[in-house]
C-alpha cells in the first residue's frame, strides 16, 4: 500500500526525569493527561493549564499501562509490583485511592481497561490470565488455556472484551462473562501482536510489532495494512471517526488509518523519540508517549 506522508503539529511536552521512559498515556474527561514513567516508577498527569504532578509508586514499581476510569481517575498496572492502582487528583496533586494486590505471584499485570459499571479487567503477562477487579476491589482470574502466550493489551465495547496473545500470533475474543474464549490467529510469522483497540464501526484494530502491520477484524473478516519494514507499530486508539491512530516505534511515526483503509504516515519531530502508547481525548487531540522524555500533543489537521 502506498501510504501519504503528512505534517500535523506536535507539541512536545517534557515530562519526568531523563531515563524515567515515558510509556503508556490515557486521557480523562476532565482534561487530565495521565502517563506512566516506566524505569521511575512513577505516574504523572498533565493538567489542563500545563501543570505536571506526580505520584511515586515506591523503590522497585513499574507502573506499565493505565486506563480511565471515572471521570477524573484512572486504573494504572504496576508489573513488578504485583498489583493495579487506582488514582485520583485532590487539589492539583495526585493522589492514591486504593491498591489491589494480583493473587497470582509474578502474574505481571500489564493492560488494562475500566467498564462503565465500574469494574476493570486486566491482562497478566507472566499467569497467561485476565483479570477481574469488581466493584468491591475483589479480583477474579481467568486462564486463557494458551501456556506461554504473554497476554499483553486489551480493549472492550459492550459486553465484548478484546486482548493480544503476543507470544502466540492470536487475538482472543469473550462475549460475555461465561463465554469462551473463541481465537483469532494473525497473519505473520511471528506477528507479535500488542496494542489493540475497537473503533465505533466495531472493527478491532491490531498492532502486530513483529509483522510491521496493522490488523483489522470486522464482522469476522481479517484485513492488514502493511507498513515499512522495520516499522515496529506498538499501540493502537480509534478516533470518533471510526479511523486508528498507531505508534510507530522503529519508524519515529504516527499512523493514521481511515475506516475505508486508506494510510496517512506523520513524521515526529524529534529523531529517536521511541513513541510507544497513545490515547485520543475528546476533542480529538492525539496524545503520544514518547520514551525519550515526553509527551507529544498532536493535532490532526
Amino acid at each position: 500500500m502506498t501510504a501519504e506522508v503528512s505534517a500535523v503539529r506536535v507539541i512536545e511536552h517534557p515530562v519526568g526525569e531523563p531515563g524515567d521512559g515515558p510509556y503508556g498515556v490515557a486521557v480523562t474527561r476532565d482534561g487530565g493527561v495521565w502517563f506512566t514513567l516506566v524505569h521511575g516508577g512513577r505516574v504523572g498527569r498533565l493538567s489542563p493549564d500545563g501543570t505536571v504532578a506526580y505520584l511515586s509508586l515506591g523503590d522497585g514499581s513499574q507502573p506499565s499501562l493505565l486506563a480511565a476510569a471515572t471521570e477524573s481517575t484512572v486504573w494504572v498496572t504496576d508489573s513488578t509490583g504485583n498489583r493495579l492502582v487506582h488514582l485520583g487528583v485532590r487539589d492539583a496533586r495526585v493522589e492514591l485511592i486504593g491498591e489491589v494486590a494480583v493473587p497470582t505471584p509474578d502474574a505481571q499485570p500489564f493492560g488494562v481497561v475500566a467498564l462503565d459499571d465500574g469494574t476493570a479487567w486486566f491482562t497478566e503477562l507472566g499467569a497467561d490470565a485476565l483479570g477481574r477487579i469488581d466493584i468491591l476491589g475483589r479480583v477474579e482470574e481467568f486462564p486463557v488455556g494458551r501456556e506461554g502466550s504473554f497476554v499483553s493489551m486489551i480493549a472492550t465495547t459492550g459486553d465484548s472484551l478484546w486482548f493480544t496473545l503476543n507470544a502466540a500470533g492470536l487475538v482472543g475474543h469473550v462475549r460475555g462473562g461465561d463465554a469462551a474464549i473463541a481465537f483469532t490467529e494473525l497473519p505473520g510469522d511471528p506477528s507479535g501482536p500488542v496494542g489493540i483497540a475497537v473503533a465505533s464501526d466495531g472493527g478491532v484494530w491490531v498492532a502486530l510489532i513483529l509483522g510491521d502491520a496493522l490488523a483489522r477484524i470486522h464482522r469476522g473478516e481479517l484485513s492488514t495494512v502493511q507498513l515499512a519494514q522495520g516499522a515496529k507499530p506498538h499501540a493502537v486508539a480509534a478516533d470518533s471517526d471510526g479511523g486508528v491512530w498507531a505508534t510507530l516505534w522503529g519508524a519515529n511515526q504516527l499512523a493514521y488509518v481511515t475506516a475505508a483503509g486508506e494510510l496517512t504516515l506523520h513524521d515526529l519531530p524529534t529523531a529517536d523519540s521511541e513513541p510507544h502508547g497513545l490515547a485520543v481525548a475528546a476533542d480529538g487531540t492525539v496524545w503520544v508517549a514518547l520514551e525519550s522524555g515526553a509527551l507529544a500533543d498532536v493535532v490532526p489537521s
